[in-house]
């Protein structure tokens, strides 16, 4: 019989599933006493969940999209048109934002069928990783399946990789102690709480949206790639995990806290949302922050929290430091390094970006020589692993306002100073760091400022490529190698950051 600790540190369970999956859903709701948001894994064809939701979509399909109360009218929120949409993408507002979205068509469900217990499910797509058959059936019982949607580019037997949903990619976001870090940072200079800042996307993407997020709605393809993504109802599934992914990050054992900047937690989503009877629903970021006050539950552990170690904090304390000062290099324990990019310089698919960043060569010995935990090793619910994991340098890469062409169908791998990189070299490459996509239309596309950032952590493949090594150079070069996300959906597009950043933190 598996162990706590060897369910825990299993691909599907750190990603998505994480004790939840070993509560039947009787006992976790009796625990709760909330409608339990469950796998879709674990549900027959035929379970009243999904019934449920079936008969909901097809009612607000049915309802006229004039009405506030719509399947129309629901997705123009999020956005159905170039130009047009209320969801924030690449800021901090990311997760507090969708898990208003989704509560809204969770209560409007529940209201519509009378199913009282009704609570969405998740796509779990660490531990199924295929679209689940539920949604890629024309037809149910004879008849139009309002779950499926025509125009996906994803096949029934298209799976998703470990390089987009694998143990080590949710392990890294699982384990990073930084809400702007982990949830994305704050829009670049925000100093009030103007609606306006909801919309920027200036901020760093970290790996849970540039990764999982970004990548799945372009791996199911068709309006799910792009600004009309809320018309599928495989979006409400993919959101619901990445909402799951958010308290499974605050829940023991990993006992994470939200960032606490009144910017962030002060902000009214002022009637974007609707309440089932069609009047607006206006929460503030600090009223989204537990599943149960909304009425709903993931079934996660209610164990007391464990206290986070001081290496954890400070590490912690350091990485919001630098993503919310603007001359962060001024800043104790964190120094950066910035270069930019030659002009029309671009990644390709016949040929990698290559951007060098002169950086300070003691402080890449010090990443070079910490000893790194590795998923394998941790004992997650160890304060001492978690202490030693958090301590010593780390560097990390912040690609700056990228311009992207033929995005939907491309993952960008990031790799470090690899001479011999080509389309063919695999992520098992020492020099590799990590994957990153990009999502909508409404993204990358026009003004500078409008173009999207990612946060890498460069950490592990400095310590693997320079671990050994007698002597470092002062330079090290981030490059950018776009290959295709499916390689029968055509070739990969382009990627041009204006700079690269190497920041290097200290706990």
């Amino acid at each position: 019989m598996a162990t706590r600790r060897t369910v825990l540190l299993q691909g599907c369970a750190i990603g998505a599933g994480v004790i939840a999956s070993h509560l039947t859903g009787a006992a976790a709701l009796a625990q709760s006493q909330k409608p339990l948001r469950r796998s879709l894994g674990d549900l027959p064809l035929n379970d009243p969940i999904l019934e449920a939701w079936r008969e909901g979509v097809d009612r607000l399909k049915r309802a006229n999209p004039t009405e506030r109360i719509s399947w129309a009218s629901f997705a123009a929120i999020h956005g159905t048109r170039a130009g047009f949409n209320r969801c924030p993408h690449g800021n901090w507002y990311f997760l507090p934002w969708h898990r208003g979205f989704l509560l809204m068509y969770e209560k409007t469900v529940r209201e519509l069928t009378g199913h009282a217990d009704f609570a969405l499910p998740y796509w779990d797509w660490s531990a199924n990783r295929q679209l689940p058959t539920a949604f890629a059936q024309p037809t149910w019982n004879g008849r139009p399946n309002p779950l499926f949607q025509s125009g996906r580019t994803v096949t029934p037997t298209d799976s998703l990789s470990d390089e987009i949903v694998g143990p080590a990619v949710m392990s890294n976001i699982l384990n990073q102690p930084a809400y702007e870090i982990f949830g994305t940072s704050r829009p670049r200079g925000q100093n009030s709480l103007d609606q306006s800042w909801i919309g920027r996307r200036t901020g760093d993407k970290g790996e849970l949206e540039a990764n999982p997020h970004d990548l799945i709605h372009g791996f199911v393809g068709g309006v799910m790639g792009g600004f009309q993504s809320a018309l599928d109802p495989i979006f409400m599934m993919h959101h619901c995990n990445i909402d799951r992914i958010w308290a499974v990050w605050n829940a023991p054992p990993f006992n994470n806290a939200n960032s606490t900047d009144p910017l962030w937690t002060g902000m009214t989503f002022r009637e974007h949302f609707f309440n089932p009877d069609g009047s607006p629903y206006s929460p503030k970021v600090s009223e989204l922050f537990s599943p149960e006050t909304l009425g709903y539950t993931y079934g996660l552990p209610g164990a007391p929290a464990t206290a986070q170690p001081p290496a954890v904090v400070a590490l912690g304390r350091n990485l919001e430091a630098l993503v919310a000062t603007p001359e962060a290099k001024n800043l104790a324990n964190v120094k950066t390094f910035a270069a930019q990019n030659a002009p029309g310089a671009k990644a390709s698919p016949s040929r990698p970006l290559e951007i060098p960043v002169d950086v300070d060569r003691s402080l890449m010995a010090e990443v070079a020589r910490r000893r790194i935990v590795r998923p394998g090793d941790l004992a997650l619910e160890s304060t001492v692993a978690r202490a030693e994991a958090a301590a010593g340098m780390r560097a990390l890469a912040f690609i700056r306002d990228i311009d992207f062409t033929a995005h939907e169908n491309t993952i960008y791998r990031v790799f470090i100073d690899c001479a011999y990189l080509s389309k063919t070299t695999p992520i098992s490459d020492p020099h590799y760091v990590g994957s990153f996509g990009q999502f909508g239309d409404h993204e990358g596309h026009g003004a500078e400022a409008d173009r999207p950032s990612i946060v890498l952590d460069l950490t592990s493949a400095i310590k693997r490529v320079y671990g050994d090594a007698t002597e470092l150079s002062g330079r090290l070069s981030v490059q950018i190698m776009p290959v295709p996300l499916k390689p029968s959906a055509g070739p990969a597009g382009t990627a041009a950051p204006k700079s690269v950043e190497v920041a290097f933190v200290s706990s």
